[in-house]
């Protein structure tokens, strides 16, 4: 299984290639929804509502709400995830789950691409060149 360090999640056990690793759980939301969600949440939570597509609809799994989840807490890499977000149909209803793409070492953080977003924290530049990674509880700290 996995296990949580501060806002991110690692692996305690080794995982190969193709392994089903963790799912990412929450309401499952129409476009709609999402719409108004969106226009209430704070910026520190909009980054839970995970948009995908299942049976040519657009829906929104909203994971914002804490819970003892750990998928949801999984951070983005856009240049070395080594994991994939993918829909399973469990009895006719799409769960987000995390396949490994590469063998995963115990210890080792699980990651996947959030996609072609413009997230804040990969434009984040340090004057060495460093990408700066925010973190989710400190984007909440620092904006409540």
């Amino acid at each position: 299984m996995c296990s949580l360090l501060g806002r991110g999640v690692f692996s305690c056990r080794h995982f190969q290639k193709g392994d089903f690793l963790i799912e990412y759980r929450g309401e499952v939301i129409t476009k709609q929804e999402y719409e108004r969600r969106h226009r209430v949440y704070h910026t520190a939570v909009k980054v839970f509502l995970f948009e995908f597509r299942f049976n040519g609809k657009q829906l929104w799994v909203d994971a914002a709400r804490e819970d003892d989840s750990l998928g949801r807490l999984v951070n983005d890499d856009h240049v070395n995830p080594n994991s994939k977000m993918k829909t399973i149909r469990v009895d006719g209803k799409p769960h987000l789950c995390l396949f490994a793409i590469k063998d995963i070492s115990p210890g080792e953080e699980i990651t996947y691409n959030y996609g072609d977003s413009d997230w804040p924290w990969r434009s984040k530049v340090f004057t060495d060149g460093t990408k700066f990674l925010h973190l989710i509880c400190d984007l909440a700290l620092n904006n409540f």
